[in-house]
């Protein structure tokens, strides 16, 4: 399946959790890839005011991800 982009990262938190700057809002529990399709987590919540939202992912630590980095979710 292709690859859509939902946004950039902003920053990872203390409890080890990403938050991206959303651009488009993913479904709660999508998987989170970055752009060679490597998985970094899960959607555990969306918020933020609604003109500009921010979409919280459970980070599996997997993949080293950096602030400023584009990340996608697989859509049909």
């Amino acid at each position: 399946m292709p690859l859509k982009k939902i946004g950039v990262v902003s920053h990872l938190t203390k409890s080890n959790n990403i938050v991206i700057k959303a651009e488009e809002i993913p479904e709660i529990n999508e998987t989170v890839y970055l752009k060679n399709k490597s998985e970094i987590g899960r959607v555990i919540e969306v918020f933020g005011p609604v003109s500009s939202p921010f979409i919280l992912v459970k980070y599996n630590g997997k993949n080293a991800v950096i602030e400023g980095e584009v990340v996608f979710v697989e859509r049909k």
